[in-house]
C-alpha cells in the first residue's frame, strides 16, 4: 500500500519518473493502475455507502409502505401473462401525484403511474398523460425529469398478479433482508464502479497520443508503447480528484474534465526546462 501512493505522489510530478517509467516493464504500469483504481472503488463505495446507505435504509423501512399505500389503490388489480397486461380498471386509468410531493421545480409531471392496456405505447399519449410511468398492453415506459424515455417490454416478464398485498409483502421482505440486501448492493457498487475506471483503458489508447506527440515536437524520443505506460500514471491523479468531487458533489464534471487533468500533468512532467534531462541521450537524429 505505502509503494502504491509513493508512485502515485511521483505520477503527479516528478519529470525523472515519467522517463523511468517510458522504459519499464509494460506489466508494472499495468499492475499499478489496477491497484490504484481498486483503491478508488473502494474509497468510492465506502462513501457512497456512508451517504446513501442510512438513506436507503430509512426509505424502505418507513417511507416505502406510506408510498405503497398512497400510490397503488386497494381496488386495482394488474395482470401480466405471455407478455401482455391487463387490469380490472376502466382504461386509461390514472394515479395522480399527491399534493404534498415535492417535484423539480419545471417539472409538468401530474400522475406517478397511468394504465392503459387496451393500446400500444404512442410517444404523443404518453406526452399528454404527463406521467412518470405507462403501463400498456405490452410495455412498461418510463421517463425522467430530464424527459428521456425508457421503454421496457413485457415479454420477459412471468406470470404475476399485482395488487397493493403484493406490493406490501415485497416490502416487507426486503425490509427482513436489509443487510444481505445492502452488503450486495454495496459489492455491486464496488464491481461496477471498478469495472468502470478499467474502461478508462480503452480511451487511454488515445490519450497517449499526448505525450507521444510532445515528445516528437521537442525531438525526443518516446515509443507509442512508452507513452501509453506513461499515460497509465498520468491519469491516476485524474481519476482521484474526479472520485473525490463526485463523494463529495463539490462541482458538475464535465466529460473533458479527465482528460484536461492528464494533459496538464504530463504538460507538467514534460515541460521544456526538464527538457535536457527527460529521456535523457534519446535525442532523435536529424
Amino acid at each position: 500500500m505505502k509503494t502504491i501512493f509513493e508512485t502515485f505522489k511521483k505520477s503527479i510530478y516528478c519529470p525523472s519518473f515519467y522517463r523511468a517509467v517510458a522504459d519499464a516493464p509494460f506489466y508494472d504500469a499495468i499492475r499499478f493502475y489496477a491497484k490504484f483504481v481498486g483503491i478508488l472503488a473502494l474509497i468510492m463505495t465506502a462513501g457512497l455507502g456512508v451517504l446513501l446507505v442510512p438513506q436507503g435504509v430509512a426509505f424502505v423501512r418507513d417511507r416505502a409502505p406510506e408510498l405503497v399505500k398512497k400510490y397503488y389503490p386497494v381496488e386495482l388489480v394488474v395482470n401480466i401473462e405471455k407478455g401482455q397486461a391487463t387490469a380490472n380498471v376502466s382504461m386509461p386509468y390514472m394515479v395522480p401525484v399527491a399534493d404534498n410531493t415535492v417535484l423539480p421545480k419545471d417539472s409538468t409531471f401530474k400522475n406517478m403511474l397511468v394504465i392503459d392496456t387496451t393500446s400500444e405505447f404512442d410517444k404523443k399519449k404518453f406526452e399528454e398523460y404527463r406521467t412518470y410511468a405507462l403501463l400498456t398492453k405490452t410495455d412498461l415506459v418510463t421517463t425522467s425529469n430530464q424527459g428521456h424515455i425508457t421503454i421496457e417490454s413485457l415479454q420477459k416478464v412471468p406470470r404475476v398478479t399485482i395488487d397493493q398485498g403484493l406490493l406490501f409483502s415485497w416490502v416487507e421482505k426486503i425490509r427482513g433482508s436489509l443487510p444481505v440486501v445492502t452488503i450486495i448492493g454495496l459489492a455491486l457498487t464496488f464491481m461496477i464502479v471498478f469495472f468502470g475506471y478499467l474502461m478508462y483503458l480503452v480511451p487511454l489508447f488515445i490519450f497517449a497520443l499526448v505525450p507521444f506527440c510532445i515528445a516528437r515536437l521537442k525531438r525526443v524520443t518516446l515509443s507509442y508503447s512508452g507513452a501509453y505506460k506513461m499515460s497509465l500514471y498520468a491519469i491516476a491523479p485524474a481519476l482521484a480528484l474526479k472520485t473525490i468531487i463526485n463523494i463529495f458533489e463539490v462541482f458538475f464534471i464535465p466529460s473533458y474534465f479527465t482528460l484536461l487533468v492528464f494533459m496538464l500533468i504530463i504538460a507538467l512532467n514534460m515541460r521544456e526546462e526538464e527538457e535536457l534531462t527527460l529521456f535523457e541521450n534519446n535525442t532523435i537524429s536529424k
